[in-house]
């Protein structure tokens, strides 16, 4: 008995030890974008962090495009994939000027090359702060060329972590009306909040103080969780503090309505308790009864959360909207991802 206590006791130790080890190492691996990120809050300089200009902003934006679109960019081989080109021409298609930021410091040339006409601007930067620190790297660029809000009617920032638009664009971007901030999708997990990857301000004296006072004070942050509670989720419950009306294309009382039509849903039981994301546990509910425009890219490369009906995406997309599935398709095969790399996960026993 004292011999089985003791190897408990070492095993217990070795894997605190462990534990202690994968810990140092993060925090190791993590130390230079702390001191970036600190770097930054001494001196408040964000152009440090470019890495590449593929296409230098102009002086002035082009007259008649009248919406700004900060639109961040991630690639694990350094690739602007062709459905990033596919969904930029649909969001210039809408009359806008595009300043696009890639957290990968080197994009090849040949697949930047597609997008030079869509994009006024093209850069990379350090990757830190994910997605919004695309877009604060983006905001001090135009600032730096003596860009305004005042040139614009409306901005977006937007990314690509979503393939689409599955449907027209347009028919999202047209019930962008009656509120200052709007959404593709409204999310009430944690708190009820408009999630980040499509936002949209229609430009007024409210929502140009509101913008430049967030984006002027916006601080790096390398903690993932902290800045999802500190943008994501906080930018909207900001903009409601500061008096700005929001709306969402999809809202979460017409998602709610919408589970009753998919009574044998594979995550109904979940579905049924408390507040989770509809991007990834309803995606298809979305898609089929509410012609949501986008679909998550985890989704099809790493099937997370598991999704049963994953395996008939073709035919699901095919059948649903005129996205072309052949850009799915490439994007996960090229990066090593889809049906031949999913863990499907153990099934607990109760």
């Amino acid at each position: 008995m004292m011999t089985r206590r003791t190897n408990e006791g070492k095993l217990s130790l070795r894997t605190k030890m462990r534990m202690q080890y994968e810990r140092n190492s993060r925090q190791l691996a993590a130390t230079p974008s702390y001191l970036a990120a600190a770097r930054y809050r001494l001196h408040g300089n964000a152009l440090r962090f470019i890495r590449e200009t593929h296409q230098e902003l102009p002086p002035q934006p082009s007259p008649g495009r009248r919406t700004l679109i900060l639109f961040a960019h991630f690639d694990l081989q350094g690739i602007v994939d062709p459905y990033v080109v596919y969904y930029l021409k649909a969001l210039h298609g809408l009359g806008a000027t595009i300043i696009f930021v890639s957290g990968s410091p080197k994009l090849r040339p040949e697949s930047v090359a597609p997008i030079r006409s869509l994009c006024a601007g093209i850069y990379t930067r350090r990757t830190l702060s994910l997605d919004f620190g695309s877009w604060h790297l983006a905001w001090s660029i135009l600032r730096r060329r003596g860009w305004s809000l005042d040139q614009f009617d409306r901005l977006v920032i937007a990314n690509d972590s979503v393939f689409g638009p599955l449907f027209p664009i347009e028919e999202m971007w047209s019930s962008f009306y009656d509120a200052d901030m709007y959404g593709a999708i409204e999310s009430a997990e944690q708190s009820r909040h408009l999630q980040s990857f499509f936002l949209a301000w229609d430009l007024n004296s409210r929502t140009r103080a509101f913008l430049n006072d967030f984006w002027d004070g916006f601080q790096y942050i390398v903690d993932k969780d902290i800045l999802i509670q500190q943008y994501e989720i906080g930018v909207a419950e900001r903009a409601r503090e500061a008096g700005l009306s929001t709306k969402p294309y999809i809202s979460v009382d017409t998602i709610k309505e919408a589970y009753g039509r998919s009574p044998a849903h594979e995550w109904a039981s979940r579905l049924s308790e408390a507040p989770t994301n509809n991007t990834l546990y309803f995606w298809d509910g979305l898609i089929e009864h509410l012609r949501f425009p986008f679909l998550k890219t985890i989704l099809p490369r790493h099937n997370k959360p598991w999704h049963n009906s994953m395996t008939h995406l073709r035919e699901f997309i095919e059948q649903h909207t005129t996205y072309p599935y052949g850009l799915i398709e490439s994007n996960v095969e090229r990066l090593g991802f889809g049906s031949s790399s999913w863990v499907r996960p153990a099934v607990t026993q109760s």
